[in-house]
């Protein structure tokens, strides 16, 4: 009997969702340590668990994606203008104590630093529905010029889900980071983050930990998986031969 109680073991805890890796932008989509302001080309493909992502910006708002993202190093190493943001009684690129491990050594930022830049997309391809994803937006402050941000998530031209970033103006998030997450979606193949405060000069986004997942969509989870079907048949002919072998 101890191989019937694994095999139910298996078939009950048996997980329906594939948890993906996360993309701290600590290495390049080859997998190497970046360059500060290395770019990131429009076909880079940065895999986790058999999802392909690509980042980069529309810059004319006109659904092509046609500028690239850059890698920012964090702190002012090697850097004059080249930054991503501000943080008050620090110097630039910089965490809020507290936030130094979450920031990392790297992260993306637009091809011109403090330019408008249209809007931001990602892009997933899997061969399974892409059901959730969350990431960060880091230093949404201001003052009577407000931050903030649209973030959208969309299957084709479907919109899925979207959400507004708390409207910075203050220095509540002052070198610390926003996280947008997108749960028990049907299939995400596209997400954008668009700049709708009232902000007009040194705009900027700086963007981390990206994470996405696989899994069973909700529109068809009252159907019961080939493998959750075939385990069950399997679980009724060893306990029938069990039986058998019993008797």
């Amino acid at each position: 009997m101890k191989l019937f109680t694994i095999i139910i073991c298996v078939l009950i805890f048996s997980p329906n969702k594939v948890f993906a890796g996360l993309i701290d932008f600590e290495t390049n989509a080859n997998g190497y340590i970046p360059a500060d302001n290395e770019v990131i080309a429009l076909t880079d493909i940065f895999s986790i668990d058999n999802i392909n992502i690509r980042f980069g910006f529309d810059s004319n708002m006109n659904g092509i994606i046609n500028k690239e993202a850059v890698f920012e190093n964090t702190g002012e190493i090697g850097d004059t203008n080249d930054t991503a943001f501000w943080v008050r009684n620090a110097s630039k690129d910089t965490a809020a104590p507290g936030y130094e491990t979450l920031l990392g050594d790297y992260f993306l930022r637009q091809f011109e630093p403090y330019k408008p830049f249209g809007q931001f997309v990602i892009l997933h391809e899997s061969n399974l529905p892409v059901t959730a994803a969350s990431g960060e937006i880091w230093d949404i402050d201001g003052g009577n010029n407000t931050e903030q941000f649209l973030v959208q998530a969309f299957n084709e031209g479907q919109l899925l889900e979207s959400m507004y970033s708390p409207l910075g103006n203050n220095r509540k998030l002052d070198g610390k980071p926003w996280t947008f997450t997108f749960n028990n979606l049907s299939n995400i193949t596209k997400i954008t983050i668009d700049f709708t405060g009232s902000k007009r000069n040194g705009l900027g986004i700086a963007f981390n930990n990206f994470s996405a997942e696989t899994g069973v969509s909700a529109l068809t989870t009252e159907v019961p998986e080939p493998k959750s079907v075939w385990l069950f048949g399997l679980v009724i002919l060893v306990y029938l031969k069990l039986r058998t072998a019993g008797n």
